[in-house]
């Protein structure tokens, strides 16, 4: 099933991008394309978030289910996802372009190690990279912008240039506009879903579709609001986090952490917890599983091994490396090598 589902979603995709491994480029060369998949496996969802150059890793323990809906204007793309599991996400934002993402789960959210609030969105251009951490499951809604578009758009409607805090990479909502941006950004994505003939070649619905979904984000941003401080506790978490992700095929003691960042077990534990959701130790597992389990899609089960993988990874003990690894994504390092080699080219 894997296996079928994932050839699905891979040609899918392959419709519209013209050259496998780069982002979206224009978007008006995708106007009309839609993406609808619902109760895909992690598997599919990584084979597809690494044809725009980004990485996916699960991040706590079950089997995963997710989906992607998504829709193409000449200057657009507005997608809704979600999740079962908690994430992490690296990688690039698209081409000339601004990317708005709107994400909630009951568990902790960041981006680039800071905190995500339910009253804000995270703002990209291209020079930014997408670096998103999120504890338990999640639902986003991104809207990926033509940047010359928008800047004129928004000209246009508040009289002023577009600005936005850009060192922490945020913009605010309208007090409790997150339902509404949320909600009418999802309405406005199944409509085009269902009517993509007429979004390819009504140029009158075309545009009205573009007005609309530029609406929703105006409507509902403040532009003057500030954002919450940045707290010193969230900045050594990602200072630890960063040397977790470096060192993570070794094996890293809390010692280790608390001598090199200086802090105490339990400023450490506290802060860490609270800006991710995970302690160092789990953090660190994830992360390493993560890694290894893209290393086994991506590789040929006739020319490597499970061992051989795992040991690049720093996992020595095979026992209990194929046990966290069964419990985190619900199948063995065997069949996982075994079932990519289909895709591997």
């Amino acid at each position: 099933m894997l296996i079928l589902v994932s050839k699905i979603f891979l040609l899918y995709f392959n419709k519209f991008i013209k050259n496998k491994g780069e982002m979206m480029g224009a978007f008006d060369a995708l106007l009309g394309y839609v993406i609808d998949l619902n109760f895909v496996t992690h598997e599919a969802m990584i084979e597809a978030a690494l044809l725009w150059q980004i990485e996916e890793y699960q991040f706590d323990n079950g089997t995963f289910k997710g989906s992607i809906n998504a829709v193409h204007t000449s200057h657009m793309q507005i997608a809704y996802s979600s999740r079962s599991n908690g994430i992490f996400i690296k990688g690039k934002t698209p081409k000339n372009a601004y990317l708005f993402a709107f994400i909630e789960s009951e568990g902790k959210i960041t981006h680039n190690g800071l905190s995500v609030y339910a009253d804000e969105l995270v703002v990209l251009n291209d020079e930014d990279e997408l670096d998103f951490i999120v504890s338990s499951a999640v639902n986003d809604v991104s809207i990926a912008i033509d940047k010359e578009f928008f800047d004129t758009a928004f000209q246009d409607y508040f009289n002023e240039q577009f600005d936005y805090d850009k060192v922490n990479k945020r913009i605010q909502l309208i007090d409790n506009g997150e339902f509404s941006f949320r909600t009418s950004a999802k309405e406005i994505l199944n409509d085009l879903i269902t009517k993509n003939e007429k979004l390819r070649n009504d140029p009158t619905f075309h545009e009205k579709s573009e007005y609309d979904i530029l609406q929703i984000l105006f409507q509902n941003i403040d532009p003057l609001k500030e954002r919450k401080k940045v707290l010193e506790s969230e900045i050594n978490a990602n200072e630890i986090r960063k040397y977790i992700e470096m060192n993570y095929k070794n094996n890293i003691s809390i010692n280790e952490l608390c001598s090199v960042n200086k802090l105490s077990e339990s400023t450490l534990r506290l802060g860490f917890n609270t800006l991710f959701g995970l302690s160092p130790k789990q953090y660190h597992q994830s992360y390493r599983l993560g890694k290894v389990h893209h290393a086994f899609l991506q590789n040929d089960c006739s020319v490597a091994t499970v061992g051989s993988i795992a040991y690049d990874h720093g996992f020595t003990h095979m026992g209990r490396f194929g046990s966290k690894y069964k419990s985190m994504f619900g199948i063995t390092p065997s069949c996982t090598l075994k079932e990519s080699s289909s895709f591997v080219q």
